[in-house]
């Protein structure tokens, strides 16, 4: 026991300056490469690349022994690299979609083994594992875009990149540190069998995880153009959803009552979705994604602790994920971008997003010869 909490300390050490150089970096990259004159189908494209990413390394990796303390690091190097060139080259289109794609590869080679070596961890308290987890980026979110802005004024914008990427290497040494070597392989085709019953569902939650975030980042900056404003909308709308997550989830593992609260905040999230498409007007459009946040921040933990409620082997299932929802995102993407060039405006995909995470809890029922969700 003693060991599993020393082990859980220093995952977090490392989920901390990982979220933080991302938050801070993530928070005004499209504000930053939008003010430089990249229009808005370049800035929903650039989402593809980060969601294609880490299918080409799944795809490299298939079936190879690999070591998931070097593959962490890689990640790390990525990001750390992502935010450098960033940083120091003049923004432009094509240096976005660079960028996007170094980001996207951690996709994979950082959060897979995180996510194997955190949720092995949970032995019964799953949901609250998953509310940790999911409420450390609304957190930082709350405080690291004020700070962003504070930079952005006193140094501009690059000092932002610059200071993501000095987090990213201060973690490349954190990590390196505080993870031990342990080798592991895994063959997609029963990384996926290791999923059935849940396959439809992660596929249903990367399109609408995918397109939702491509189109909030995209659309919140047309309606908050400087950083400081755009810091603001980005604390604010983050402010509520963490004590909520932590409370409702510890709730959940007492109770197991997991598909109830599926039902609740996935029909919620769909509504407050659609809502979204007709928000128009900064202070609409902040109010709706406050709700949204809210209830994503309810809601996510409990998709990933059905999973581990069903015994899965957390590696194998770590990596189907991760290939079933880059392969949703990449559908979402493509519907952003598709209501961004066909309809009068972006949000309208919202919409689509919306019926999407409503159809979610439904294939529960439809599921339940495969699963158990109590």
């Amino acid at each position: 026991m003693h060991e599993k909490k020393i082990l859980f300390l220093r995952l977090m050490i490392v989920y901390l300056l990982w979220t933080a150089a991302g938050v801070l970096g993530g928070s005004f990259l499209y504000l930053y490469f939008k003010n430089a004159g990249v229009g808005l189908v370049e800035l929903l494209a650039s989402f593809l690349f980060w969601m294609i990413a880490p299918l080409i390394v799944i795809e490299l990796l298939n079936k190879k022994k690999i070591d998931l303390r070097i593959l962490l690091i890689l990640g790390v190097a990525a990001q750390a690299a992502s935010y450098s060139l960033v940083a120091l080259l003049e923004p432009s289109a094509p240096l976005l979609f660079l960028c996007s794609f170094l980001l996207g590869t951690t996709s994979f080679i950082f959060w897979v083994p995180f996510n194997t070596m955190f949720f092995e961890l949970g032995d019964g308290r799953q949901a609250f594992f998953g509310s940790v987890y999911f409420s450390v980026n609304p957190v930082l979110s709350v405080v690291l875009p004020l700070f962003g802005a504070l930079l952005s004024f006193l140094f501009g914008m690059p000092a932002i990149f610059l200071c993501a990427a000095l987090f990213s290497v201060c973690l490349l040494l954190t990590a390196s540190l505080a993870i031990k070597g342990r080798e592991a392989g895994f063959a997609l085709r029963k990384c996926l069998d290791e999923l059935k019953g849940f396959k439809t569902m992660i596929f249903l939650e990367g399109i609408y995880g995918g397109g939702v975030t491509a189109s909030i980042a995209v659309v919140s900056v047309y309606y908050f153009s400087s950083a400081p404003d755009l810091g603001m909308f980005l604390s604010v709308t983050t402010l509520f959803s963490v004590l909520a997550s932590i409370v409702i989830s510890k709730i959940s593992d007492a109770s197991r009552k997991r598909k109830m609260y599926i039902m609740v905040f996935g029909s919620a999230l769909g509504i407050v979705t659609i809502a979204g498409s007709f928000a128009y007007g900064a202070l609409a459009w902040s109010a709706l994604v406050s709700a949204r946040n809210f209830i994503a921040a309810l809601f996510y933990p409990f998709t990933t602790a059905i999973i581990m409620d069903n015994k899965r082997h957390v590696g194998w299932s770590m990596v189907g994920r991760e290939w079933l929802l880059n392969w949703g995102r990449v559908i979402g993407i493509l519907i952003a971008l598709a209501g961004a060039i066909f309809l009068p405006d972006a949000q309208k995909a919202l919409l689509v997003f919306g019926l999407v995470m409503i159809a979610y809890p439904m294939m529960i029922e439809l599921k339940k010869r495969h699963i158990r969700v109590e």
